[in-house]
């Protein structure tokens, strides 16, 4: 597997290396044009290095070293034998032992969990580099982010981040999406639980989230973290990855009907050339990465 920063020594080194690789690769930006909602458009997935960064980040992730202030960090990075020994397990479980999928139990996995979890990572990745790098996947830099899941398909909202636009804090949500072929119903699919937060169906994981924040958030911004803020600034953040294009600039009656103003409603799509190498090479990156991360 090819090295893309071949001078890193320690885990913490390999992490934030990983994440800058991300943040030179990645060319996320606005494109005009949508009426209901607005299009943003991620360039670069397709370079096999950058494949290779987002597994040894999510490798990170799993091993503690990427808190909820969008930063990287040594304070809970796990040591030791017995720690490496149980990410390799939890690798394997969210990804697989191997990239040979032929059984339909088999592809079923790769397509409903590994993909899934993938994708919920590369949204938690974009959200945590929104802390450095600027570009127009949110309109401000990123304060805190929510954990990644634990666990493929876990219920619950799949992204929940702060954002600094002008003064004022937007709690931005994601729901993320991966399917090969069928962007406009993933599309429908990820609005429906937009519409679900509309009708006050997950005010009690957001509490939560922004509870967690607060710990984290600096001292002039806190008095905004409250019951108010979800309810009255919140941004949705639909992430599609996905390889055959479709109209991504078309009429959403159902994102239009969401209660954000048509810029807080942001179609994050992330084409991929090859879908499914792209997965297996973050795949195989993360099993690497484990005795890279973990020492």
């Amino acid at each position: 597997m090819q090295d893309i920063h071949p001078a890193a020594r320690t885990p913490l080194e390999l992490i934030q290396g990983s994440l800058n690789h991300l943040g030179s690769s990645l060319d996320i930006e606005e494109v005009a044009g949508a009426t209901t909602h607005t299009v943003v458009v991620v360039k670069g997935l397709d370079a096999r290095p950058v494949a290779v960064a987002f597994g040894r980040y999510l490798t990170g992730v799993l091993a503690g070293a990427v808190g909820h202030d969008a930063q990287i960090s040594a304070d809970l990075l796990a040591q030791g034998v017995d720690a490496q020994n149980e990410l390799k397990k939890k690798v394997v479980s969210l990804v697989g032992a191997t990239n040979t999928f032929t059984s339909d139990e088999e592809l079923l996995f790769r397509d409903t969990k590994r993909n899934a979890w993938i994708a919920e990572g590369l949204v938690h990745g974009i959200m945590v580099l929104r802390a450095t790098y600027p570009s127009d996947c949110v309109n401000g830099d990123v304060h805190a982010v929510a954990s990644i899941h634990a666990i493929p398909t876990q219920q619950g909202l799949d992204s929940v981040a702060l954002y600094l636009d002008g003064d004022q804090l937007v709690v931005a949500i994601g729901e993320s999406k991966a399917t090969k072929d069928h962007g406009t119903s993933e599309l429908t699919k990820a609005a429906e639980i937009f519409a679900d937060i509309d009708q006050d169906e997950y005010g009690v994981q957001l509490r939560t989230e922004l509870m967690t924040f607060r710990a984290v958030i600096s001292a002039d911004l806190k008095p905004q973290v409250s019951e108010a803020l979800w309810r009255n600034h919140r941004c949705y953040l639909p992430f599609i990855t996905h390889e055959t294009e479709f109209n991504l600039h078309a009429k959403r009656p159902v994102l239009d009907r969401l209660s954000p103003p048509v810029e807080r409603k942001r179609l994050i799509a992330l084409r991929i050339e090859n879908f499914h190498e792209f997965f297996n090479t973050v795949a195989d990156s993360m099993r690497s990465a484990v005795y890279q991360v973990v020492i």
